[in-house]
């Protein structure tokens, strides 16, 4: 699975799914930077939501991130134990804020070897616990993520005697030339022009909704329960004057029917636990965003949310 994923970051410029290695789940965006989480706390206590995150560059440090629960007072003082033996000091910053280590040295040494890690309070009381099944699986996938296998600055150590690697350069961040949207309205659209552009059958679609895209270009959204009743799009680009034509995506959205935030001026699809946003190029639109919520049933709010796809928007 791990050379899939490396296949998935490094020859191609596409989104990847995220991949689960035992009791861990990890996503690499296409700036190679990966981000893991253990998905099961490998015992009774709740799950540690411990990660794992080291972006694409060579130099990049690795950081593990230690959530501490809200109950830990600033100043309290909490163990990080891998199989019982205790591994660090923690000083609680209170709050509900975490702490984010350097996995390096006996840090990484002691959660590789390790089958479960704890935050244990005072009196040995455990708060929490992570299970470390795939944690090494999940580094072996990293370093191929990111190019790194076989050199001195993979996660998991080379083979003794082995030759030094290089390490590609990470690539740039996309950038999506957004044109500068008018005070202009958008087209109008009536029932009249739904007969004459789309057809006859799309006159009950008319109760449509428009926004101005560009200074030449409208956004035209169907009812999504009428226009695939019809065999429609439910997205389509208006020109000044003339037939509408469906909108297009460089990467295919996971819902049938997004929808558009004018106020941000993004286009959202959100599926399941996939969520991807795009941004009108004067052409298309393009992929800026994409998400995946690990979908963990112990997790609230975007917890456990990873990306594996950004780009930057420039307005002009």
């Amino acid at each position: 699975m791990a050379s899939l994923l490396a296949a998935l970051l490094l020859q191609a410029a596409v989104p990847s799914a995220l991949a689960t290695y035992e009791d861990w789940i990890l996503g690499c965006d296409n700036l190679r930077a990966c981000h893991a989480l253990a998905r099961d706390s490998g015992g009774i206590e709740p799950r540690l939501r411990l990660v794992l995150r080291r972006d694409g560059a060579a130099a990049a440090a690795t950081r593990l991130e230690v959530p501490l629960p809200a109950s830990v007072s600033a100043g309290n003082r909490v163990t990080l134990a891998v199989d019982g033996r205790p591994l660090a000091q923690l000083i609680a910053p209170g709050g509900g804020a975490g702490l984010a280590l350097p996995f390096e040295g006996k840090v990484a040494a002691a959660l590789l070897r390790g089958r479960r890690v704890t935050l244990v309070a005072a009196k040995r009381h455990v708060l929490a616990g992570a299970s470390l099944v795939g944690l090494g699986a999940t580094l072996r996938a990293i370093d191929a993520a990111q190019g790194r296998e076989g050199s001195m600055v993979a996660l998991v150590p080379p083979a003794r005697g082995s030759a030094a690697m290089p390490i590609s350069t990470v690539p740039p961040l996309p950038v999506v030339d957004q044109p500068e949207v008018t005070g202009a309205a958008p087209r109008r659209f009536s029932a009249k022009d739904a007969r004459r552009l789309l057809g006859r059958a799309a006159a009950e679609c008319a109760a449509a909704r428009t926004w101005r895209l560009d200074a030449v270009h409208t956004l035209l959204a169907l009812d999504p329960g009428c226009a695939a009743t019809h065999g429609l799009a439910g997205l389509y680009v208006l020109p000044p004057k003339g037939a509408a034509v469906a909108a297009t995506t460089d990467r295919a959205p996971a819902a049938t029917s997004p929808a558009w935030d004018p106020a941000r001026r993004r286009l959202v699809s959100a599926l399941g636990p996939l969520r991807q946003e795009y941004a009108w190029d004067g052409a298309r639109f393009r992929l800026v965003l994409e998400q995946h919520d690990a979908a963990l049933p112990d997790a609230s709010g975007g917890e456990d949310v990873i990306t594996t796809w950004r780009a930057t928007v420039a307005v002009h």
